[in-house]
């Protein structure tokens, strides 16, 4: 493979027996510091869609060899699984309404259940989390300053968290009916069960802020409690980073155990799953390399045993109730964590994996997928108490309906909140970094 250089791209002239798989491609062309976002492709003739496969296999193996000018690369299929883990939270909320529903009580028991385990879902976020926030800093590919980094994080979280706290609480005052969820689950009706006194605007007050003492995670948005986790481990990531960089892998791995047995019975078990993301981030090219290494027959028995391990609250539901142990589903947080590594780690290290998750409608909702997160049980429960069983398939049509407007609203909030306020977060950082030259 031949590399020639011009003022802005880079052309890849592909030679040998990549050449001649590829009939058709005589050169790439894309961005070198963009990391593979968009590749053009010069095909002589029209190209099946065999041959695209082909292209694509060939770029992925390029992408993981070819040394580029950036030195962190935002992974999309990481984004799919995020907007995954979005749907399975909404999937898994609509179907606990307990809604005479057949079709959906039959999903919930075959194999495509695993999509509707909302708690597996927050492990993978955890996971993800750890491992996106510490991949660009954990091998020294950049200095990690902790004002840029706490700056962009402040954007990332509270923007779209803000505007969804204020849209829920004016659903619940103005649009919301207070009778209208009597035939749902009871957990259901406890959530917006408050009326509005003299303590309402301190506690949201406390809720817009995501701290306060008795601080009511369920006053307005149940789904934020994990957010309260998000923050307060945004707190101290830095500080695990810069352990495990400058640690050796049986100090990282002790370290892991340790804090896994100290954190285990207390409400701090979310310390060790973060953990792992930035263990799976540290050691990402040598678990790249030795899954990579495996043949087709033991990567589906290791995917299907991560998929029993991520799943497991609802697969081994009865054999965990039977452990005399304290705390017991912890550990069964800790298995769908430890089942959510190999996945992310499959997905990125096989070709084909790789290329699936990249499709755009996966991306989407990557994209989408924090504001979806934030908005999805507002809209439930209003929906569903405007609705509330007044004539048939009213099931079918909450969920369509909720399910629409979820991602057009989700979508608007990417585009003109999300987005626009993490540009200026980064506008906010090169100010600060040319504020500390001049000074």
């Amino acid at each position: 493979m031949k590399k020639t250089a011009n003022r802005q791209n880079t052309l890849i002239l592909l030679k040998g027996e990549t050449r001649r798989s590829l009939m058709g491609f005589q050169f790439i062309e894309f961005k070198a510091s963009a990391n593979f976002p968009q590749c053009y492709f010069k095909p002589k003739q029209p190209v099946s869609r065999n041959r695209r496969k082909l292209i694509g296999c060939a770029l992925f193996h390029m992408e993981q060899t070819l040394p580029l000018k950036s030195s962190v690369k935002r992974y999309r299929q990481l984004d799919s699984l995020r907007g995954l883990g979005a749907l399975s939270v909404f999937f898994a909320h609509f179907i606990s309404l307990k809604m005479a529903s057949p079709l959906l009580n039959t999903l919930h028991q075959t194999p495509l259940g695993i999509l509707c385990n909302g708690t597996a879902a927050l492990m993978l976020f955890f996971v993800l989390s750890g491992f996106v926030l510490s991949l660009p800093f954990v091998n020294n590919e950049r200095p990690l300053k902790l004002t840029e980094f706490y700056i962009r994080r402040i954007f990332r979280i509270y923007p779209a968290y803000l505007f969804a706290i204020i849209l829920a609480v004016l659903l619940k005052q103005f649009v919301f009916d207070t009778n209208g969820l009597e035939p749902y689950a009871h957990w259901l009706n406890n959530v917006w069960s408050w009326h509005w006194d003299k303590n309402s605007p301190l506690e949201i007050l406390k809720t817009l802020l995501l701290i306060g003492p008795d601080f009511k995670i369920n006053y307005i948005d149940p789904p934020i409690w994990s957010l309260v986790i998000e923050m307060k481990m945004s707190i101290i990531l830095p500080f695990f980073i810069l352990i495990v960089s400058r640690g050796s892998k049986a100090v990282n791995i002790g370290f892991l155990l340790v804090m896994a047995w100290l954190t285990y019975e207390h409400n701090a078990w979310a310390i060790s799953v973060f953990y792992l993301g930035i263990l799976m981030a540290k050691y990402k090219d040598q678990v790249l390399a030795f899954i990579q290494s495996w043949k087709t027959a033991t990567v589906i028995g290791v995917v299907i045993l991560a998929l029993l391990l991520y799943n497991n609250n609802y697969e081994l539901l009865e054999p965990i109730k039977r452990i005399n142990l304290p705390s017991k589903y912890i550990l069964s947080y800790f298995l769908s964590a430890i089942g959510s590594c190999v996945i992310l780690m499959t997905v990125l290290a096989r070709p084909g994996a790789s290329l699936f998750f990249q499709k755009r409608i996966f991306t989407f909702f990557g994209d989408i997928s924090y504001s979806f997160y934030l908005v999805h049980l507002p809209l439930i429960l209003t929906v569903a108490s405007l609705i509330s069983n007044r004539f048939d398939y009213s099931p079918v049509f909450i969920f369509f309906a909720v399910f629409i407007l979820a991602i057009a609203l989700s979508y608007l909030m990417c585009i003109f909140i999300e987005k626009p306020l993490q540009k200026f977060a980064l506008q906010l950082v090169k100010k600060y970094k040319a504020s500390e030259v001049v000074k």
